[in-house]
């Protein structure tokens, strides 16, 4: 049985799940050093503040463009998206 995919939000959110996971996989080596002492707490998460800002703007970036570099059609609002297949009868 096929998973239902489930639809994308109208406004999808700025910063989930996966933008936090890759900042902190960046930002991993700060975390590395603050454990080492090299780094203070208060640098350590400076750093990764200022990763998951950079994300973000990547993402957000990211989703205006991909429907122009995609080349997908956006249809105009109050046009009703076209059907793949006619309904069942």
């Amino acid at each position: 049985m096929a998973r239902a995919k489930r639809p994308a939000p109208i406004t999808p959110a700025l910063i989930d799940v996966r933008v936090i996971l890759v900042a902190a996989v960046v930002a991993s080596p700060a975390a590395y050093r603050a454990a080492q002492g090299l780094l203070t707490l208060d640098q350590a998460l400076t750093r990764f503040g200022l990763v998951l800002l950079a994300c973000a703007a990547v993402t957000g970036v990211l989703r205006a463009l991909w429907p122009v570099l995609a080349g997908e059609p956006v249809a105009a609002e109050g046009e009703p998206e076209p059907e793949l297949s006619p309904p069942p009868e």
